[in-house]
């Protein structure tokens, strides 16, 4: 189920890149659209400024001092190095007379542009013999500061034949414009479906994130709920086969038995009966993690060698033996939690080989301290880190040779943790394992 879920995490977000791509790639594409009908339209408003008699003028202005400028050159009056300064000289007033014009010739939906012309070259043929009087880039005149990002509007060329003095003039030059707020006009007229593609992928990953939080709350509730019943159902199985063992002793013939072994066989029922009752209680109250008891109990050595003595009865071939400081412990723990833990650390000890088993009690300072040690098959290092986890089993070959859930020591964790305490295990194969549970008194 976890690697359903991942995988469906995985689905999820691929699905939402792969729309936020998509996505992305439309209004990108809607982007540039918007970009070239505003570039076409600036053109036409150019095309439209350009097509005047005065607009004319101005060009014809700085064509006719270039003439006049190459004029002189032939005649040896001025130098290539003096013909940028020369048009430097003229720059200023024929920007003014620009800008003045394309303002007084701006319509309201006209957009903001800066216009303006650079020469290119200046090429010469005297007497059938060419000479270029400049080549690069020169600014003639501009309607406005000088912008970066300028953008080809169209190219020009100037060409003049003097056939009495044999000179030709060619004069190239190339017109530019800028739109400085270009970016955030297109911007601003594609807010309204940025803002609800925005709104749309936020929608999306709001529905998929409950969607997956609502899956792995389901989960949780589903794996609490299991692992509820199947630690009660775990606990269920020792005292039903222990009373199933004391009903069949006593269905023999009274004959076969002595008054202290009917006696001792009606307790243990009774005992076994208590615990059972206690189970079925938890289940009523739907306890899904244990709650520590609030109680401070006595435990005497005596009430642990029953527990000890009703576990054994099911298990005739296992040897337990039992050592304790003192005869009586003062814990803080319910008494129902300090069963379970010590049956079930019993129980997983015989569940992997174990005949031979020593429990002991002993309390130092501030500490409760239940160990138990076995001589069963052991438990490698590398499995040592993951007995505690849930549905967690010791496997071999990659079969399981013991009956069980793997919750065992799962259960006993989570008492103790309940506890505030900590289990701790040291084990290696074929030398058994010794089990130690600490709980602050």
């Amino acid at each position: 189920m976890k690697r359903k879920i991942m995988l469906l995490i995985g689905a999820c977000i691929f699905t939402v890149i792969a729309l936020a791509t998509i996505q992305g790639y439309f209004i990108y594409n809607i982007y540039k659209l918007n970009e070239k009908e505003i570039n076409t339209a600036i053109k036409k408003q150019i095309a439209r400024l350009e097509d005047t008699d005065e607009c004319e003028n101005l060009n014809d202005t700085w064509i006719l001092q270039s003439k006049k400028y190459v004029k002189e050159y032939v005649k040896g009056n001025a130098t290539k190095q003096d013909y940028t300064k020369y048009i430097i000289s003229n720059r200023d007033s024929l920007s003014r007379a620009m800008n003045a014009y394309m303002k007084r010739k701006a319509q309201p939906e006209d957009y903001p542009i800066s216009y303006s012309v650079y020469i290119n070259s200046v090429a010469i043929v005297n007497h059938g013999k060419p000479e270029t009087l400049f080549n690069g880039k020169i600014l003639v005149l501009a309607n406005d500061t000088l912008k970066k990002n300028q953008i080809l509007s169209s190219m020009g060329r100037s060409e003049t034949q003097n056939t009495e003095d044999e000179l030709t003039i060619v004069i190239k030059s190339n017109r530019y414009y800028n739109f400085e707020k270009l970016q955030q006009t297109i911007i601003s007229k594609m807010a309204g479906l940025l803002i609800f593609s925005v709104l749309l992928m936020a929608f999306v990953v709001f529905l998929y994130y409950m969607s997956l939080k609502n899956l792995i709350t389901q989960k949780r509730i589903a794996d609490i709920k299991t692992d509820f019943v199947n630690n009660i159902t775990h606990e269920f199985q020792t005292p039903l086969a222990t009373m199933d063992l004391a009903i069949k002793t006593l269905q023999r013939k009274d004959a076969q038995m002595s008054p202290e072994h009917y006696k001792n066989t009606l307790a243990m029922i009774a005992r076994q009966n208590e615990r059972l009752q206690k189970l079925f209680r938890q289940v009523t109250e739907a306890s899904l993690t244990p709650i520590a008891g609030k109680d401070i109990i006595q435990v005497t050595s005596e009430e642990i060698k029953d527990m000890i003595a009703d576990f054994e009865l099911s298990r005739p071939d296992i040897t337990i033996e039992f050592t304790s400081q003192k005869e009586a412990f003062t814990i803080a723990m319910d008494r129902f939690h300090f069963n379970t833990i010590l049956i079930n650390l019993l129980d997983n000890a015989v569940k992997y080989g174990a005949l031979k088993i020593l429990v002991d009690l002993k309390l130092t300072t501030g500490n409760f301290i239940l160990s138990v040690t076995d001589d069963g098959k052991g438990i490698p290092v590398q499995e040592q880190v993951s007995i505690f986890d849930k549905f967690y089993r010791v496997e071999k070959g990659n079969i399981h040779n013991n009956k069980g859930l793997g919750l065992g020591l799962f259960y006993i964790k989570q008492l103790v943790q309940t506890y505030k305490g900590t289990i701790s295990v040291k084990s290696e194969e074929q030398k058994g394992s010794l089990f130690t549970i600490t709980i602050p008194v």
